[in-house]
């Protein structure tokens, strides 16, 4: 029989139930020797009171009628033993069985709990049990060899029919562990194989079992874990490639101008200024987009500290200060007071870009609203709005929607990011629907 590796979960199981299965065993055994063990005693000294009944009747006018008596009685005189003494005119009379005498010179021993109980001849137990009536004693001694050996037999039985019970159980508990575990381990065998195989692609997935459904949930898990991890190293890939092509382009821009002015620069000086004043500008885009991958990276592992916050005050304050660079007219309504918990800094950030985001998809001439609710903020604008199907992707980082991919508007692709970054530390969902008749709505919903 080929046990499991001790560490794994089939081995612990096989010996948590072998360990139970042993308990159980010894219980059951223990419980049908004391069982039969008691009966074949209480058997005895039943036997033992017979007798002594039978040989009450036996003495007529005091005279023991022996014949009569064993006749009836039909004791074995090797395992029982008998004693009857009484005192007439002055003179004690005894009578023993064949073989009583001899018994009793034997050395006795008595169990500390049971005085009836006589061990003789080699720890060989009898039960003993007298009785006087009219003055004669009845003394009888019935052995329990005859129990014992009945007791040492149904004992052997039940140890080799114990031992059998153990041994297929503990065989049927290791098959099924092993079969219970079967489908871990093909998991574990498939989950090694694709990590030395070196050749891990994008839509790799574990094999499903059919049963048990535990491990087929567990499967189920650790496949849509990879298709989240695969995502995000899709993500992650095509980050760094926009980070890369919006680094390379100002990069190009101002080697080509610093190129331009060591060819020309000294035969025609007037285009030194414009392109230093290009290069200046290049460069602080370049400044703003770096600020802004360092910020989204020091995110990863931010904890903010969050508080109760008198919202209404604060995003009047807001509007306030950025209302002077702002072109459009910026308005507040709804609640007169509103108390939500968030980091401050954090949402006046958020706010902040919200503002800045509907102020350069919106003509000048239009207003943004914030529009604060019981446990909500609105930015609402009445700008070109966002389609349908770029929704859901707007709070990806270097996303910009087709409208918008021109130099005429200006920004690093990573404002909305920061934002849903922003949120998601402070537990805020945030979400964007249509603004009736035309624009955007950006919800804030606090939790």
């Amino acid at each position: 029989m080929k046990l499991v590796k001790n560490n794994s979960s089939a081995a612990q199981m096989t010996w948590t139930y072998t360990l139970i299965l042993a308990l159980v065993t010894v219980i059951m055994g223990l419980s049908l020797v004391i069982g039969v063990g008691y009966s074949l005693a209480a058997s005895t000294v039943d036997d033992a009171n017979g007798l002594m009944d039978s040989l009450q009747r036996s003495f007529i006018d005091d005279r023991p009628d022996w014949e009569q008596w064993r006749r009836n009685s039909n004791i074995n005189t090797k395992d029982t033993h008998v004693r009857v003494s009484f005192t007439e005119q002055g003179k004690k009379h005894v009578y023993y069985s064949p073989g009583t005498n001899k018994f009793l010179a034997k050395k006795v021993k008595h169990l500390p709990f049971d005085q009836n109980i006589e061990i003789r001849n080699l720890w060989r137990p009898y039960y003993y049990t007298a009785q006087t009536t009219k003055g004669i004693r009845y003394e009888i001694w019935v052995s329990f060899h005859s129990v014992t050996h009945i007791f040492h037999l149904i004992f052997d039985i039940l140890l080799v029919v114990m031992l059998i019970s153990f041994l297929i159980g503990l065989w049927l508990v290791i098959t099924l562990a092993k079969k219970l575990n079967r489908p871990l381990q093909n998991l574990t065998s498939s989950t090694h194989q694709i990590n030395q195989s070196g050749q891990l692609s994008y839509d790799t997935q574990l094999p499903i079992p059919d049963k048990p459904q535990e491990v087929k949930d567990l499967t189920n898990e650790f496949n849509q874990l990879l298709r989240q991890l695969n995502q995000q190293a899709i993500r992650d890939r095509q980050f760094v490639s926009d980070a890369s092509h919006e680094l390379r382009t100002p990069i190009t821009a101002i080697r080509g101008h610093v190129q331009f002015i060591q060819r020309h620069g000294q035969d025609h000086p007037e285009i030194v200024e414009r392109s230093v004043g290009f290069i200046d500008s290049e460069s602080k885009r370049m400044q703003k987009l770096v600020e802004s991958l360092l910020r989204l990276s020091r995110m990863d592992n931010l904890k903010v500290k969050r508080e109760k916050v008198e919202v209404r005050q604060l995003t009047e304050m807001i509007l306030e200060t950025y209302q002077e660079s702002i072109p459009q007219k910026l308005v507040i309504i709804g609640a007169s007071k509103l108390y939500l918990v968030v980091n401050r800094d954090n949402l006046e950030q958020i706010l902040v870009a919200l503002l800045n985001n509907a102020s350069k998809y919106s003509d000048k001439s239009t207003t943004i609203t914030v529009n604060l609710t019981e446990h909500a903020i609105e930015v609402i604008d009445q700008g070109q709005g966002v389609p349908d199907e770029d929704k859901t992707e707007i709070f990806e980082r270097f996303y910009r929607v087709d409208k918008a991919r021109t130099q005429k508007i200006p920004g690093t692709g990573l404002g909305l990011a920061i934002v849903k970054k922003l949120a998601d530390l402070n537990q805020i969902k945030i979400q964007v629907v249509d603004n009736k008749p035309q624009g955007s709505k950006f919800i804030l919903i606090f939790k």
